[in-house]
């Protein structure tokens, strides 16, 4: 017996399994992916992608050949692989993420003699008590507005004599802000960067984007408190700003996989709150792209996940700010403790699955059918029906019961909407009283009203 053969059999037992072959029938495929942390520039991504693809490259060797050096085979890597690459972030996005790279999230302990007259130390603190001068540092962000402009806050903590507990100094001593030369800059930055990119257009100006972001005195036309830091903190910032609109990180890879299953039509299985979806898919359409997708994120996992990634938000060993010569400037990151990757598993090869599908999709069912009844009792709350808002809104939950139709049948339908007769009954009710024709009224307005709200609330399919 063959190994397919087997695991077929297996397959088709009463309970049924999860089997890694795709080739296997079932009902489709369930999905698992995790994203971890990290960004790599999107250019080396896609140099990278294109080296490890399954484009044809002939006699060619692989890694030998870049993107862009075959039109035939650019054009092919394009159709397969472009809608499934993030973007990076430009403006407000981008900038939030820069300033991520000025926080510490651990204390660092600074040595400061009071007496010193560079000393910052003049509370007098001391690292324990009765030890030596200094305090135990962390820098933070506190948004001013977001996306827009934050405070880097200082504070310190440390021993006073005399005071028996720990001693909390803060201070907001910088101001961080945009300084974009107008509102469509980066948009179009980012426009001439994916063109460079994809295309093999003129890069844009590098240096222009640096100078979007400013690090400052908080206080207008004050002297820095501590001037070599400033500089070295607005460097690492503009640094940070341009790594966040060349490179994909970790939250746009994940936003772009979710989006890419849901168009394939994932649902969340019952209990799921992200990361596993279940496609129905008996006739295996989306397996090719299920092993693309699957291809990317373990692409993003070689280039992004690995111990020399360079985000700048990473933690790292030595404080970014103690850096101040080429010696030290070697600094190693923190290395992930995760790598990213994704499997598409056969799945619904019994009844007791096909059950656990059913359930899936009841689930998604109720779950669209409930925002939707939940955003008409708001309307009637406020006194205020908005139907071209209700019409958008309900033509999507349509729409997931409609697939729901075509792919496990009008019975499993009739078990999500079951559960809400009751709700509609006590919504048209409500809708009866406030909108009850005049008894004058003729017999043809007095159906078209109740027509109207029959359209409003009823989710039945034809």
């Amino acid at each position: 017996m063959s190994n397919n053969e087997s695991q077929t059999e297996v397959a088709n037992s009463d309970e049924g399994v999860v089997l890694t072959n795709q080739n296997l029938p079932g009902l489709g495929f369930l999905v698992n992916y995790a994203v971890y942390d990290g960004s790599v520039d999107l250019k080396h991504f896609v140099n990278y992608m294109y080296s490890i693809s399954d484009i044809d490259f002939d006699n060619t060797i692989a890694g030998e050949e870049r993107y862009g050096d075959n039109n035939e085979r650019k054009a092919a890597f394009q159709a397969r692989y472009q809608h499934l690459i993030p973007v990076p972030r430009h403006g407000g996005s981008a900038f939030s993420q820069a300033v991520r790279a000025l926080t510490t999230k651990a204390q660092r302990v600074v040595y400061d003699d009071p007496d010193d007259p560079l000393s910052n130390n003049k509370e007098r603190l001391r690292v324990a008590r009765n030890g030596s001068w200094g305090y135990n540092i962390q820098w933070n962000i506190v948004p001013l507005r977001k996306n827009m402009e934050y405070a880097l806050q200082r504070t310190r903590r440390g021993y006073v004599d005399g005071q028996p507990r720990l001693q909390v100094k803060t201070e907001s001593l910088y101001r961080i802000r945009k300084a974009f030369p107008n509102t469509s800059f980066t948009r179009n930055w980012l426009r001439d960067y994916l063109g460079h990119v994809w295309e093999g257009t003129s890069m844009p100006s590098v240096e222009q984007l640096r100078n979007c972001v400013v690090l400052e005195p908080m206080e207008a036309e004050a002297l820095p408190n501590d001037g070599r830091f400033m500089r070295k903190a607005q460097e690492r910032l503009r640094d940070a700003f341009v790594s966040a609109s060349m490179s994909i990180d970790d939250d746009k890879m994940r936003k772009t996989v979710r989006r890419t299953v849901v168009e394939m039509g994932g649902i969340l299985p019952h209990g799921s709150s992200g990361g596993v979806y279940f496609i129905y898919d008996r006739n295996k359409t989306w397996q090719p792209n299920l092993n693309r997708l699957s291809g990317v994120i373990d692409a993003f996992a070689d280039t992004g996940n690995t111990s020399d990634r360079h985000a700048m938000w990473v933690e790292r060993a030595t404080p970014w700010w103690t850096t101040i010569s080429e010696e030290d400037s070697d600094e190693i990151p923190i290395s992930a403790h995760s790598t990213s990757g994704m499997r598409s598993l056969t799945y619904g090869s019994s009844q007791k699955q096909i059950d656990d599908i059913k359930r899936m999709y009841v689930a998604t069912m109720q779950n669209a059918q409930a925002k939707y009844y939940r955003l008409v009792h708001q309307m009637l709350q406020n006194g205020e029906i908005d139907e071209d808002a209700l019409a958008t809104k309900r033509a999507e939950v349509m729409e997931t019961l409609e697939k729901a139709q075509n792919d496990l049948g009008t019975d499993t339908v009739a078990l999500a909407t079951e559960k809400y007769q009751e709700v509609v009954s006590g919504l048209t009710s409500r809708f009866e009283s406030m909108w009850t024709p005049d008894e004058r009224a003729s017999q043809a307005e007095k159906e078209r009203v109740a027509n109207r709200i029959d359209t409003m609330l009823s989710l039945r399919l034809s």
